[in-house]
């Protein structure tokens, strides 16, 4: 059992190494490159690496001590290590995409939506952020409770509170979560993902083929949706 986990171990190694080598090989004119060069260029690139840097670096070492002639009867991978492997093999090689964990159904609205229409959703779905386009059907804001919480407090206190005439745009105006939104590519990892939301504070991730505002929405990734892949 001992000696087959360290030849899974090897297998899964070299997996690795061959994926580093293809996509994240410096261009210094070398022909070879350790694996701890391999891992140091990936880091800058990929954000599991980054995250995962000491990880690739012990697993390096193992791989050296199973590798040397004189070393590798001493060393016994446990079923713990291989695990380990087994986990960074498939992250590294198989990643849980943007578009994996995305909301399948997203409702946007325009600009001139009424808020009746607003609401009418939110009562039957649940749903509580809405991307608005304009008529470029570019995204200008994402309509979220905040601003439906502050334009009724508005107008209750001016004693005008009346859904008729209300916007989209005019919700849109006064919600303090509007621009707390960016775009993402649907093929970044999760932990692409988890930059954007630590880096810009934001609510929402609205998922499009390259992470451009001209493209159709393909879903919509809210912390919740997040946090549920990090449990």
């Amino acid at each position: 059992m001992q000696e087959n986990n360290n030849e899974a171990f090897m297998g899964y190694f070299n997996d690795i190494e061959t994926f580093f080598n293809e996509k994240y090989k410096p261009d210094r004119g070398k022909q070879y490159y350790s694996f701890y060069e391999l891992v140091e260029n990936a880091s800058r690139y990929d954000r599991y690496v980054k995250l995962k840097k000491d990880t690739f670096q012990v697993l390096g070492d193992l791989r050296n001590f199973l590798s040397h002639g004189n070393q590798k009867d001493l060393v016994i991978i446990t079923d713990e290590s291989l695990d380990l492997i087994k986990e960074v093999h498939g992250q590294l090689l198989r990643p849980i995409t943007a578009f994996d964990i995305k909301t399948n159904e997203v409702k946007f609205f325009e600009e001139s939506s009424r808020l009746a229409a607003v609401l009418d959703l939110i009562r039957t779905k649940d749903y509580t952020k809405f991307p608005i386009k304009n008529k470029n059907n570019e995204v200008v804001g994402l309509l979220t409770d905040n601003g439906i919480t502050h334009w009724l407090a508005q107008h209750a206190e001016e004693g005008t509170v009346s859904l008729g005439e209300a916007t989209a745009s005019d919700i849109l105006a006064l919600d303090e979560n509007k621009n707390n939104f960016a775009f993402i590519k649907r093929e970044a990892t999760i932990y692409e993902a988890e930059a954007e939301f630590k880096d810009k504070n934001i609510e929402a991730l609205l998922v499009t083929q390259n992470g451009n505002n001209k493209e159709p929405i393909l879903g919509i990734i809210t912390r919740v949706d997040l946090l549920e892949q990090f449990k």
